[in-house]
């Protein structure tokens, strides 16, 4: 049973492909999806097993000389894989996997439980401040449901996100007056938008809830600033329509040299997510699968804590990792 669960926000530095494989429709490779909403996600065991390398790479000893080694730590908290190893060293390390018998007992599950990310804020070409990000209202709502789930609670509620019309912060830069109506203009579309200017206002209380959880409540620099200012709540079908519609396909392909022309069957499309996507998984906790010393639902955070401290909160998720695709920042809260 995980008995403690933390926000894990991802936020892309790079465009991100995270892919579902080859597809017959426009794109050739797509981005991976839910069934029901066509909204992108992560799914759960592409971001572990991302996150598993990153931690792979900053533990590198494969020394496996104690128990409670870091290297030895990965195989307790994300579960056994030997894989990767050198025969010597899969045998030094399964000296550490033996039960009182001193039987070898390799088959478990890991302490460490990862949601599929959700995508949260989208970002979208506007006329003015140069891009915005929109949310939906159900989105908003799985959001408030899953900080729920690990204890976490925040000024707004389901309820204030109920009404699916478009609204915005009240300190919004991407907006142009037209009369007595505030517009934004995202990509080719134009928004009347409710720009509620009361202390109550719910947006802005989100706003200012992801500024202070994804920086700081005095962090003044861009980033920090735009969040707390430009992001739109749009209704849930023009949100999946930008998702769908607005996420970047490149068309790439390979030159033959003899002939210096394209190589046959190398014309490719594929599908990113973009450059500051905001998604969030849960990242669960339990204790220990096993009969001695078994760690404790708050060693196992805490090394998922250290493990993301040593990659500089940075990991590479999904292909073209060569390519400079894929790097994530992260933000446990």
């Amino acid at each position: 049973m995980y008995k403690n669960a933390k926000p894990l926000f991802l936020i892309c530095e790079t465009p991100l492909h995270v892919g579902s494989g080859s597809d017959l429709g426009i794109v050739d490779l797509p981005i991976q999806r839910e069934r029901h909403t066509n909204f992108p996600k992560i799914e759960s065991s592409s971001l572990k097993g991302a996150l598993r390398e990153a931690f792979e790479s900053a533990f590198k000893s494969k020394t496996f000389t104690k128990p409670d080694d870091n290297d030895v730590k990965i195989q307790r908290v994300f579960g056994f894989d030997d894989g990767s190893l050198s025969e010597a060293q899969k045998t030094q390390l399964k000296t550490h996997f033996k039960n009182s018998k001193n039987e070898e007992q390799t088959q478990f599950s890991g302490a460490l439980a990862l949601t599929d990310a959700r995508l949260l804020l989208f970002p979208v070409k506007s006329l003015y401040g140069v891009f915005a990000w929109i949310t939906c209202p159900r989105v908003i709502k799985k959001f408030i449901a899953d900080l729920e789930l690990a204890g976490i609670s925040t000024e707004f509620s389901t309820v204030d996100f109920e009404q699916e019309k478009d609204k915005t912060t009240s300190k919004a830069e991407i907006l142009k007056t037209n009369g007595t109506k505030k517009q934004a203009y995202l990509e080719e579309f134009v928004f009347t938008l409710i720009q509620d200017i009361e202390k109550d206002n719910n947006v802005d209380k989100l706003a200012k809830w992801l500024k202070e959880t994804l920086f700081s409540a005095s962090d003044t620099s861009y980033w920090a600033s735009k969040i707390e200012k430009d992001i739109i709540i749009v209704s849930d079908e023009n949100f999946r329509d930008f998702v769908t519609l607005a996420t970047e396909v490149i068309t790439r392909t390979k030159i033959d040299n003899s002939t210096g022309t394209v190589q046959t069957g190398a014309l490719f499309s594929e599908e990113y997510l973009p450059s500051e996507s905001v998604l969030y998984s849960l990242a669960m906790f339990s204790d220990e699968f096993r009969s001695s010393n078994p760690l404790l639902s708050n060693e196992v955070k805490t090394f998922f804590e250290s493990g993301l401290t040593a990659n500089n909160n940075i990991v590479q998720i999904g292909g073209n990792a060569t390519l400079g695709k894929g790097i994530v920042k992260t933000k446990l809260v």
